[in-house]
């Protein structure tokens, strides 16, 4: 019923009731993960969640803010409010807050040209909006850059936004479904997964300043690209780039054709268990086929979506010896390798 007169008030600490192990949480604040598309924020104040802190975004003259979706004054959820006059307005008090947090006016003040303290502000989170994403970095220190995405990022190309939608799963779980080959023939067969079944080549992961990436040639069933080449079949090139810790964006090339798409997918850890996806996919004719590549992107999600929810332990194991492996998890091992070696992920629990 009350709170202890001691109880800590400050932006670092842990949220309440944190599903996730307090050493990864403190590594997983210092990366960029995206919280919402910039489309989504308009007029309103749009709430997310990430990292199981509870966010409101909401959009100025100045550009889209983050902060916690708490109003300093009462603790009142800011993502019920509203923006008005280019302010960000609490729904219970009416206190207003600019777009960088600061409180700007207290309707209730007898004195409105009295000072407001400073202290009276929200807790603004570090906050980019790039290719269409608002990306949030709750420690303010970002250790890792945002990823760096060819074709999305190019002015000339016309980007498509596949709906938002959540999986009870873990990030890592869902990357690690992404960047995996071996299971197009099984779990792909209704869109692009060659139904006969063929052993993955031998390929080689690298190491680059922002992740892994590596190529892989494929035999895709079907043939879902506009380029006016024809065949029931075709050969691909993927070529994938993971950005630490959540992010990929694939390259895929058909190899009789001069065509290019890219599709990108980041992931937003809503709690140790739940994941927010965000993807962004283009090619290189004048005009997407939005409707066709926001259809097909749906059907791919839901074919993996309930494998992956479905995988246990629910938790991405990080010593490698605790799954057994084959030549095609490559990407996998150095995944893990990486996260545990490079981040100190999944480090042992203090006893």
């Amino acid at each position: 019923m009350f709170q202890a007169v001691n109880h800590s008030k400050f932006a670092g600490d842990l949220p309440r009731n944190c599903t996730f192990e307090e050493s990864d949480w403190r590594v997983l604040s210092n990366f960029w993960h995206p919280v919402a598309f910039a489309h989504d924020v308009q007029d309103k104040p749009v709430k997310a969640r990430l990292l199981d802190v509870d966010l409101v975004v909401y959009r100025t003259s100045q550009g889209v803010s983050v902060a916690r979706d708490i109003c300093p004054h009462r603790g009142t959820k800011l993502s019920a409010g509203w923006v008005r006059d280019d302010n960000l307005v609490c729904p219970m008090h009416g206190l207003c807050f600019d777009h960088s947090g600061q409180c700007t006016k207290i309707p209730s003040m007898p004195d409105q040209s009295a000072r407001i303290p400073p202290k009276m502000r929200l807790y603004s989170v570090l906050t980019e909006e790039k290719y269409g994403i608002v990306w949030a970095c709750l420690s303010g220190e970002p250790g890792w850059p945002l990823p760096e995405w060819e074709g999305i990022g190019n002015p000339d190309l016309k980007n498509i936004y596949v709906p938002s939608g959540t999986w009870h799963a873990a990030a890592s779980r869902h990357v690690e479904n992404f960047n995996d080959l071996a299971h197009f023939p099984f779990v792909h067969g209704a869109t692009f997964g060659n139904e006969e079944p063929a052993p993955v080549p031998l390929y080689k992961v690298h190491e680059t300043d922002y992740g892994l990436t590596f190529d892989m040639p494929y035999l895709e069933g079907g043939n879902r690209f506009p380029d006016g080449v024809e065949g029931e079949n075709r050969e691909v090139v993927y070529t994938y780039e993971l950005t630490f810790p959540f992010t990929t964006i694939i390259h895929i090339k058909p190899v009789d054709s001069d065509y290019v798409q890219y599709f990108a997918d980041t992931v937003c850890p809503v709690s140790a268990h739940e994941t927010r996806i965000f993807q962004v996919v283009t090619d290189t004719t004048d005009e997407p086929d939005e409707d066709f590549l926001v259809k097909e992107s749906l059907m791919i999600n839901d074919e993996d979506k309930g494998m992956v929810e479905g995988q246990h332990p629910e938790d991405l194991p990080l010593d490698l010896t605790e799954e057994i492996h084959i030549p095609a998890d490559r990407i996998s091992l150095e995944y893990r390798r990486a996260l545990a070696k490079k981040f100190g992920l999944g480090a042992p629990i203090a006893s």
